[in-house]
């Protein structure tokens, strides 16, 4: 009797493990009229960043790249370095020596100060007894008052110095560009040797999660929610595969992705829904950021 019960949980336990791998392989369906069906276009879940430096009208030119296209780097990773870099660290190195000659100094008057601290009192008691007359302990006073002054405005050129410091250390710190994310170097836009301009220095992205930004016409908003299931294709895909609404955008505009339809409105307007593709898709579609592909969700 017990192991007829144990061979009949068996069968039910391997039905259910059946069931859920044939379902796992069941591809989502696009032809279908159920949903709403939309174009939309692969994108990271970070976007694709472009990253430039605050270089001025001018621009600013490229001394060294650290990474080449298709490199993954982390964030605070130093991207290049700019052809002012040696100019700027002399700076920082010619302020820094400036600073241990005034403390230099500052440590000599400050011996002096002692020196001439005790002069004035030894000077003050004896004139006192008139062994000294008022005004050789009036010169020393008035050496004991010069060092102090002398103290006071080094302590002050060393402040001021170390303030110089700071400014020049954070622009020699400017002549790198650092990755503001952890992901991978998609295109590299400006090569040693050539000036950055308005096209920035390159683009990356983090493409361990993938989006496709859904082109939803504003008529069918009120239909899609997050957490709804998608499916996207395209011609070319080996399959098709499920994503699901994340995000519902806040603004109205025209539509990027045209039909390939001839009647199709080219004035329609739509708003932004972004799907998180499941992670079986990142292997297959890093490689085709911005892509165009068909999208039905389920609503």
């Amino acid at each position: 009797m017990c192991v007829k019960k144990n061979d009949y949980l068996f069968l039910i336990a391997m039905y259910i493990f059946t069931s859920a791998n044939v379902f796992a392989e069941i591809p989502c369906r696009l032809d279908t009229s159920q949903g709403i069906g939309a174009l939309g276009r692969i994108e990271p879940r970070s976007r694709v960043i472009r990253v430039s430096h605050n270089a001025g009208p001018e621009g600013v030119r490229i001394e060294q790249l650290f990474f080449q296209e298709a490199d993954r780097a982390q964030a605070g990773d130093k991207l290049a370095i700019l052809s002012d870099h040696n100019k700027k660290k002399a700076e920082v190195d010619a302020a820094s020596t400036r600073i241990k000659v005034l403390e230099a100094e500052l440590k000599v008057e400050q011996v002096v100060l002692a020196f001439n601290k005790k002069e004035h009192q030894r000077h003050a008691s004896l004139v006192q007894n008139s062994a000294v007359s008022v005004s050789l302990a009036d010169a020393k006073r008035l050496e004991l008052e010069q060092s102090e002054a002398n103290l006071k405005r080094l302590a002050a050129e060393i402040a001021y110095a170390r303030a110089e410091l700071k400014i020049v250390e954070a622009e020699l710190d400017n002549t790198f560009i650092y990755a503001p994310i952890t992901g991978t170097i998609l295109k590299i836009l400006t090569w040693p040797g050539e000036r950055i301009g308005d096209k920035g220095l390159l683009e990356m992205a983090d493409l361990t999660q993938l989006d496709v930004v859904a082109e939803i016409y504003e008529s069918e908003l009120i239909q899609v929610k997050a957490g709804q299931t998608g499916c996207i294709d395209a011609a070319g895909f080996r399959r098709s595969y499920s994503a699901q609404v994340r995000e519902v955008g806040f603004q109205v505009k025209k539509n990027d992705l045209n039909d390939t339809d001839p009647l199709a409105d080219r004035d329609n307007r739509i708003i932004e829904v972004r799907l998180t593709l499941e992670s079986a898709a990142i292997a297959d579609l890093q490689h085709q950021i911005f892509r165009q592909v068909r999208v039905r969700i389920v609503p």
